[in-house]
């Protein structure tokens, strides 16, 4: 078994969050994913659904609480992340809405 050098200040595999876009804690000190612009974005539902008010098929949205820099990056949808996980350096700061 090979066993690598831990270096003081760059990234391993103890600091990987699913569904981050990078590293949780390269980001700035005292940042998180809720404070990101990032987290959340909107994905449409797999399957039209009937709207009886406009006699015809809608596809719906709905918020999810992923990473967008995550599905830029992947092109695929990531799991749920947390707003309380230290931010990766592709951090952003959220503006109000």
């Amino acid at each position: 078994m090979t066993r690598l050098t831990r270096i003081v200040g760059v990234p391993d595999s103890s600091t990987v969050v699913r569904g981050m876009a990078y590293f949780a804690g390269t980001g700035p000190d005292g940042k998180t994913c809720g404070d990101c612009k990032f987290r959340g974005y909107y994905r449409q539902r797999q399957q039209p659904v009937w709207d009886a008010g406009l006699q015809r098929e809608v596809v719906k949205t709905y918020r999810h609480s992923g990473c967008e820099k995550f599905k830029r990056l992947t092109g695929h949808h990531g799991p749920t992340v947390n707003a309380d996980n230290k931010s990766c350096k592709y951090f952003e700061q959220k503006t109000g809405d």
